[in-house]
């Protein structure tokens, strides 16, 4: 089986969306419960002006809770396979930002100080590999995945 039949293969599809989607809901729940922890994460990396941290800490999470729930219900499946990999080239460029000016803090990625999955997460180069290679595990849905809200059949 060539590479490019593996990933269009729906098989792959389903199961690469299934994973994406479920980190996005694993990473989405405990900011949109810990939206004050999630502020100080985002200040942090100081590229969002002061006056937006509350906005962002709100809003960030529920688009990563919604986009990570629709790739698991399998609605628009392409749209927000996008949205994703949008978020994770930002994601991925500011961590790397921020390694280059030898800023070390908390990811804000999953893990929340004093959240759900135990001590904080610190950013760092596999930080980076691991939002690379997210962008890259969420491809065949973008590519080959559906776009409607329900199929017809």
């Amino acid at each position: 089986m060539k590479a490019g039949q593996v990933i269009s293969n729906s098989f792959t599809v389903t199961v690469t969306r299934l994973i994406v989607g479920g980190l996005f809901v694993l990473a989405g729940l405990p900011k949109i419960l810990y939206p004050a922890q999630f502020s100080e994460v985002i200040a942090a990396y100081m590229i969002v002006p002061e006056s937006l941290i509350p906005f962002v800490a709100v809003t960030l999470p529920w688009l990563e809770l919604l986009c990570g729930s629709m790739l698991i219900l399998n609605v628009y499946v392409q749209s927000n396979a996008l949205v994703i990999i949008g978020i994770l080239i930002v994601f991925a460029l500011v961590v790397a930002n921020n390694l280059f000016k030898g800023m070390v803090h908390d990811c804000g990625c999953f893990a929340l100080p004093g959240g759900w999955f135990g001590t904080g997460d610190v950013i760092s180069l596999s930080t980076v590999i691991r939002d690379i290679f997210l962008i890259v595990l969420v491809l065949p849905a973008l590519l080959y995945g559906s776009n409607v809200f329900f199929r017809r059949r």
